[in-house]
């Protein structure tokens, strides 16, 4: 992705000194320093923009502090209070955010963003949609236990809502929001989020083992859950990640409709991981950009796994490269994706150190780097995206 240009007034505003800087550099350093990595960070709405005022003090650290890209939530996605779905932009199709019914905080923050030269996403959490639910009762996503019982899926903490990304209807309300976003708003462009699962046993909607069954000629309530690698389960993954490609395609196809130059990405969770249905491979010419979302800490790894051979980078890059099998060829030649890791704004120097260094040995074409945390960005957390910049 092509850096920012700042603004003049972002200019001035960034040519003030904040701690962790020098106003001046030995000849030395000059000679040693190397391009930064262009930062980006990903904002939870409900935790940081309350109103106009709270826009204005966080787009000004921002600018302070380098962040050349604001990827802003623009619907709840259970993160912050439990709720999900509803929106944080004057919707006609959904209900706004308690909180936000008199205040467009995509609006404030696009027009406060964009005098700085700074970038606005809009990401557009798919399938943790509690206000879908309220909607449809019969969208919720199913699954099934080892004794063959379905009931409503409510995640891995038990209290989360989740629609049927499989289901016709809640493929086009979900479509129907990021219409609505795109064509009303001035974003720089579409970032889908929660396009995987956490386990394998959903969706066991009958629409759902429908589809798949008249496909597979299995219904996937006789798949036993309990063994990993079963030649019926891996149809069932391999399926389902087929069906959120096309899916992905045809957000792709909404947008270039509306504005034929927007640029949409996806998070992305590592291709080593089992289980999620996705497979970066198949929707990699739907997209212009992926955020892989490089948890090392979570995932029980030490920060090397962000760039070694073995990691979250290097198999990514390789499901970039991977030729789909039937995919249609066309004469254009289609950009390369873009890869922007996304990591925790929480991390260590000597992690972020660690990686930094790794990525330009091992994934040199990656220049820009996401940061994100859950709820409210704090001031020491812009000053680590400042420190940073220098690294």
């Amino acid at each position: 992705m092509k850096k920012l240009t700042y603004s003049l007034s972002a200019a001035l505003l960034a040519l003030t000194i904040m701690p962790w800087q020098t106003s001046t550099a030995s000849a030395e350093e000059a000679v040693a320093t190397v391009t930064p990595f262009t930062s980006e960070i990903t904002v939870q709405t409900e935790a940081n923009f309350t109103n106009a005022a709270t826009v204005d003090t966080f787009i000004k650290q921002a600018v302070r502090n380098h962040v050349s890209v604001i990827n802003m939530t623009v619907k709840q996605d259970s993160d912050v209070n439990g709720s999900s779905g509803y929106v944080f932009y004057n919707s006609e199709l959904v209900k706004e955010a308690t909180g936000f019914t008199e205040f467009d905080a995509l609006a404030d923050v696009i027009d406060e963003a964009h005098q700085y030269g700074i970038k606005v996403n809009a990401v557009v959490p798919q399938f943790q949609d509690k206000a879908a639910i309220d909607k449809n009762s019969s969208w919720q996503m199913r699954t099934i236990n080892d004794k063959g019982r379905v009931s409503a899926y409510t995640g891995m903490n038990g209290s989360t809502y989740y629609v049927n990304p499989f289901e016709p209807d809640v493929q086009t309300y979900e479509r129907s929001i990021i219409k609505e976003v795109v064509t009303n708003y001035n974003v720089d462009g579409v970032v889908l989020s929660g396009l995987d699962f956490d386990t394998d046993r959903v969706d066991m909607n009958t629409s759902t083992r429908n589809a798949f069954q008249s496909a597979n000629g299995f219904d996937p309530d006789t798949i036993d859950f309990t063994k990993s690698n079963s030649n019926k389960l891996n149809t069932w993954n391999t399926w389902k990640a087929e069906q959120l490609a096309a899916y992905v395609k045809t957000v792709n196809e909404d947008i270039a409709t509306i504005k034929p130059d927007l640029a949409l990405g996806v998070f992305t969770v590592s291709p080593t991981l089992t289980g999620t249905s996705q497979d970066i491979s198949l929707f990699k010419d739907s997209v212009d950009f992926i955020l892989p979302i490089a948890d090392f800490q979570t995932l029980g790894y030490s920060a090397d796994w962000v760039y070694s051979n073995n990691g979250i980078l290097k198999a990514t890059e390789a499901k970039l490269a991977t030729t789909v099998p039937n995919a249609k060829t066309t004469t254009e030649e289609k950009p390369a994706v873009t890869i922007i890791p996304s990591l925790n704004i929480e991390l260590n120097t000597a992690d972020v150190q660690n990686i930094y260094n790794g990525m330009r040995t091992n994934a040199p074409t990656i220049t820009s780097v996401n940061y994100a945390v859950k709820g409210q960005w704090t001031d020491a957390m812009f000053n680590n995206v400042g420190v940073r910049n220098s690294f």
